[in-house]
């Protein structure tokens, strides 16, 4: 279940006084032939957690704006600056092992010019994620990652009437 918040500081603050994890999503998007695209991974050589967007823990000490460059560089390999805030929400799930309930900030992100259209890279030592592009209507994303797309979707709207 996705409830979302007004404001950034709003969610920080009930993540705070309740205890809960912060984490980052990141959507990396480009323009591609047939409208805009999302960079998404799969794991390998499974993919049993299913296709995913660059995602992570906000650390102690650390803004959640901080947190989505430092995890799209660690998982994706790319060094990229000035993302863009788009929403605050709780996600709440009952996993196959666990009950989670956690505060997520999902930030948008523009691939350079020049971006490989596919790349394998090894995140924290251990965990191989092979990216691609998906179509930004239908990215296939897993465990509600999706939640945030119409306001990517907004704000890519607003920056093609500018």
């Amino acid at each position: 279940m996705v409830t979302f918040y007004d404001t950034q500081q709003e969610a920080r603050r009930d993540a705070a006084a309740r205890a809960l994890r912060e984490k980052v999503v990141c959507f990396v998007t480009r323009a591609g032939l047939g409208g805009p695209e999302l960079l998404v991974f799969d794991h390998v050589p499974d993919g049993g957690a299913g296709v995913q967007v660059v995602a992570g823990g906000v650390e102690p000490g650390e803004t959640p704006e901080r947190a989505a460059t430092r995890e799209l560089h660690e998982e994706s390999g790319l060094s990229l600056t000035h993302p863009t805030f788009l929403t605050s929400y709780l996600w709440e799930a009952q996993l196959p092992e666990r009950f989670t309930r956690q505060v997520c900030h999902a930030y948008a992100l523009t691939a350079p010019d020049g971006t490989p259209d596919t790349w394998a890279h090894l995140a924290e030592g251990r965990y191989t994620f092979r990216f691609r592009w998906a179509p930004l209507h239908a990215p296939g994303l897993e465990w509600e990652m999706d939640a945030a797309l119409p306001h990517l979707d907004q704000l890519l709207h607003k920056e093609l009437q500018a």
